[in-house]
């Protein structure tokens, strides 16, 4: 009897620590959106972005960006890089792979990464999403995997990636319901239209999307 109560309360613990994360956080995390306050994962965390068991499981994204040989292609909020590596060997010597990350740390990381890997199609910039360093209508395709809901002025970034993007270019957006952050796949969309792109396709499910979206 004592076993199952302890059992029941470790439980009753999980199942608490469970919905803070998912609607709990998400709660907050409205709020801060709506008085514009949001920020990216500090790099203390980025381990939590970059662990083996979520890289199996959002293994399907780059083949969900889209990205093509040769094409430039713009990584904005790379975090430690858990996809940069493999996004640069799919666009091939012909082509060129940016990240830009807010965080020195962030890209201290991605320069490490990239330096083991060999590459040599991959610039890093510390900057602002609000100001890219690129010039406009340089990039093919940009992608976002679970960052747009950290940028306090989304739509803002929105438009400065609708500026660096070719005409008929893509933008990628990827979130996932474990992240704190998450919005709904109809947010997303929304947000993504009023800055003037459109809707091309969806991918994934209620867990785990990707929407590409074209200039």
């Amino acid at each position: 009897m004592l076993l199952l109560k302890i059992f029941l309360i470790f439980l009753a613990v999980l199942i608490g620590l469970f919905l803070l994360w998912a609607v709990g956080m998400k709660i907050i995390s409205r709020l801060g959106d709506y008085f514009h306050f949001a920020g990216p994962c500090p790099a203390s965390l980025g381990w939590i972005v970059d662990n083996p068991l979520r890289k199996r499981y959002m293994r399907p994204i780059l083949d969900r960006t889209g990205i093509q040989p040769g094409e430039r292609v713009l990584e904005l909020g790379p975090g430690p890089g858990a996809f940069t590596i493999e996004a640069a060997r799919r666009v091939g010597p012909g082509g060129k792979l940016t990240a830009v990350d807010i965080q020195p740390e962030m890209i201290a990381k991605v320069k490490q990464r990239v330096k083991e890997s060999g590459l040599t199609n991959i610039k890093t910039h510390v900057a602002s999403a609000y100001e890219l360093p690129l010039p406009d209508a340089s990039v093919d395709r940009a992608f976002v995997i679970t960052v747009m809901a950290e940028i306090p002025d989304k739509l803002h970034a929105l438009a400065e990636l609708r500026r660096v993007l070719r005409p008929g270019g893509v933008l990628s957006v990827t979130e996932e319901f474990l992240d704190p952050d998450y919005p709904f796949a109809g947010e997303t969309i929304r947000r993504a239209e009023k800055a003037g792109f459109r809707l091309t396709k969806r991918h994934g499910n209620f867990w785990l999307y990707t929407i590409n979206f074209t200039k």
